[in-house]
């Protein structure tokens, strides 16, 4: 499924907006995903490469990042981007 025709630009400035949610969301630390790869930025970066991702609830919609994009949808760590 594509989520979004947008292209996020992977920077310092982003990654750090990113962490900013990510760092906190409930998918990224229940399942660990700073331990794979990518392990951040995944609006920009594409799935986590996780083996299994147990969903919980996703930030991605309070972020900075989905905001200024109008991106869609969310759990980008999950899905395609």
């Amino acid at each position: 499924m594509k989520i979004s025709a947008v292209t996020i630009e992977d920077t310092d400035e982003n990654r750090a907006i990113c962490m900013k949610y990510c760092g906190i969301c409930p998918n990224y630390t229940k399942n660990c995903l700073g331990q794979h790869q990518p392990d951040s930025l995944f609006c920009a970066k594409g799935r986590s490469n996780a083996a299994q991702i147990r969903e919980q609830r996703c930030f991605c919609l309070a972020c900075e990042i989905f905001a200024k994009n109008s991106l869609a949808l969310g759990h980008f760590c999950e899905r395609e981007k």
